[in-house]
């Protein structure tokens, strides 16, 4: 172990000792060339395979430029010492943060989607990387909730040389068999075992058979969330996802559309069975099916009442009364709330009725709720800073933008796409820095979407058609006062 204070390299002062494994130690340092802190993993030059494993982690991380990745600064040997020195990623391991009470069914799968787009990078790459080593323990989940993957290479190069390599439970059978070589699959495999992991809160059992068959009975999971388990961690590897792509695309879909949402038609004879014998076996799962059904029609009946790509008086009407009936789970309570939020804000100018709506979002789920109720309550001011205003429209959509793909993400941005044309004294530039962000909105949904997005696409498309429309009448008007005279409709 290294003294803290010791100087390595004479440019590196160690300031503790961040964790250690079977073939490393890894030390916090900094470096006092530039002032900067760094994680340095230290191996000893004399271990069996040392050389292998630091020119494997050296090559990958080399290669890799991925935010999730920590970049390499500098790699040298030193007193028998092979040393790797690397970013360092402030946060907690994610096992730390999951173990015994497990995560969210929502904060696993937005960390899980960050993970999987991680993987697609590697997996894409001209030469493919393999992590091999996928589980709890390597991922760091920094301040920003963002997870990073660490301490990969070894594994890689270890699985080269047909040694058997990986954790017990996470790995999948091929990973130890190595009748034939690994593959994106073993990834897929070991993805798959660190979701059900952060979801309970308990290592997978390290047997596959029998963490199989716990994610078919686990009460945690959703239905959803089970079948997409299932086929990630099928014990043979032809039966799972063919790539990480695909893996990637099932979670955009799952987080898209929840199990409470269904259209009634989905629910054929054998599903009505089984909601029968659930009403007396689990009132439960009676009760999560009744709320799929409830949420459903309020889908429908809502829908038929939209104009321009916005929900009309009639349908807001209908909506309210839905979520004051208490019929709806309170995920899908909480998206229709962000509507009516909106509308009343918006459209019918109620801004204390939209700062109501808005107090009542998760902050969780909708992060910029406070800024809108903000907003709200800057536009009922009598000396209304429209300037505040789009500067606080610009920072929201700052953030929001860097979102990974989801409906949320859309409602937000299309909410912001109408703040910047209500807000905008240039009523002309309003107009065009909401048609930029509905179309950024737009293509991302083309680009990254799997179909499951559809109707937003179809509402984001109808609403740019209507701007468009709007903005080549603002063109021909000369003079302020004729574009005051212009309908906002």
């Amino acid at each position: 172990m290294i003294e803290k204070g010791t100087m390595v390299n004479n440019r590196y002062e160690v300031q503790g000792l961040i964790g250690s494994g079977g073939t490393s130690e890894v030390y916090m340092v900094i470096d006092r060339h530039i002032g900067r802190s760094l994680a340095m993993k230290v191996m000893d030059k004399r271990a069996v395979g040392a050389l292998g494993f630091a020119r494997s982690e050296i090559e990958s991380l080399r290669r890799v430029k991925y935010p999730l990745f920590p970049a390499i600064n500098d790699a040298f040997c030193e007193n028998g010492r092979i040393c790797i020195v690397s970013e360092y990623v402030k946060g907690e391991s994610l096992w730390k943060i999951c173990r015994k009470k497990g995560l969210s069914r929502d904060t696993a799968l937005a960390l899980a989607q960050r993970i999987c787009e991680a993987l697609v990078y590697l997996h894409t790459l001209k030469r493919p990387i393999l992590y091999l080593d996928m589980k709890p323990e390597n991922i760091i989940v920094d301040d920003a909730h963002l997870p990073h993957l660490i301490d990969f290479g070894i594994a890689g190069w270890l699985a080269t040389r047909h040694i058997p390599v990986g954790t017990r439970g996470y790995s999948p059978p091929e990973q130890y068999s190595f009748r034939t070589p690994p593959d994106e699959r073993a990834d897929i495999f070991a993805f798959g075992m660190t979701y059900y992991a952060i979801r309970h809160g308990v290592p997978p059992d390290p047997d596959a058979a029998g963490a199989l068959e716990d994610i078919r009975h686990s009460h945690i999971l959703s239905s959803s969330e089970r079948s997409f388990l299932e086929k990630c961690c099928a014990l043979s590897k032809e039966d799972r996802f063919e790539n990480t792509q695909a893996v990637l695309g099932q979670i955009r879909r799952i987080r898209s559309h929840p199990d409470r949402i269904r259209k009634i038609t989905q629910i054929t004879a054998v599903t009505t069975g089984i909601i029968l014998m659930a009403a007396f076996c689990s009132e439960k799962l009676a009760q999560r099916l009744r709320e799929n059904d409830a949420a459903a029609s309020l889908v429908r009946e809502a829908t038929g009442h939209m104009a321009d790509g916005e929900y009309t008086p009639e349908g807001i009407g209908i909506i309210k009364a839905w979520i004051n009936s208490g019929s709806l789970s309170e995920e899908c309570e909480q998206e229709f709330i962000f509507e009516v939020g909106v509308y009343s804000m918006l459209v019918a100018k109620d801004y204390k009725t939209a700062a109501s709506y808005f107090d009542r979002l998760d902050r969780k789920i909708y992060p910029e709720a406070e800024d809108y109720g903000k907003l709200c309550r800057m536009q009922a001011q009598f000396s209304f800073d429209a300037d505040e205003a789009i500067s606080l429209t610009g920072k929201m959509f700052a953030d929001i933008a860097k979102r990974s793909p989801s409906r949320e993400k859309y409602e937000n941005l299309i909410f912001i796409a109408n703040c910047f044309e209500n807000y905008e004294p240039d009523k002309k530039e309003g107009t065009k820095k909401a048609l930029s962000v509905l179309d950024m909105a737009r293509n991302e949904i083309k680009e990254h979407s799997s179909g499951e997005l559809e109707d937003m696409k179809q509402r984001i498309d109808e609403l740019i058609r209507v701007k468009q429309k709007r903005l080549k009448i603002r063109k021909k008007m000369v003079g302020g006062n004729n574009e005051k005279k212009i309908s906002d409709k």
